[in-house]
């Protein structure tokens, strides 16, 4: 059981800096010369980054892998809720989508 947990942890871990480091590429591409290519090379960075642990936690089996998995997500949600989904305000769109609730 300590091992899935750490595989959790390790999915928090790998969740804060992919989607922290996602948030500061938005922030700063008002500021960027060339912001395509920004997003390209944070995009490959964050995913590389990801993958590789990913792949190490893998090692464990699957059940770990799933566990690091759920441990990003949780990640992802702590962030939209700390940070605030804020998408509908830059695209102009409904936050609760095209029904109109």
């Amino acid at each position: 059981m300590g091992a899935v947990i750490l595989a959790f942890l390790a999915g928090i871990a790998l969740g804060g800096i992919y989607f922290a480091g996602l948030w500061e590429t938005v922030r700063r591409l008002p500021d960027a010369e060339k912001p395509s290519r920004r997003m390209a090379v944070s995009f490959a960075l964050r995913a590389a980054l990801a993958l590789a642990g990913f792949w190490l936690v893998l090692q464990g089996g699957w059940e770990m892998l799933a566990a690091s998995m759920a441990g990003f997500l949780a990640m992802r949600e702590i962030l939209l809720r700390r940070l605030g989904n804020t998408s509908y305000g830059i695209m102009g769109g409904n936050p609760h989508g095209s029904r109109g609730h």
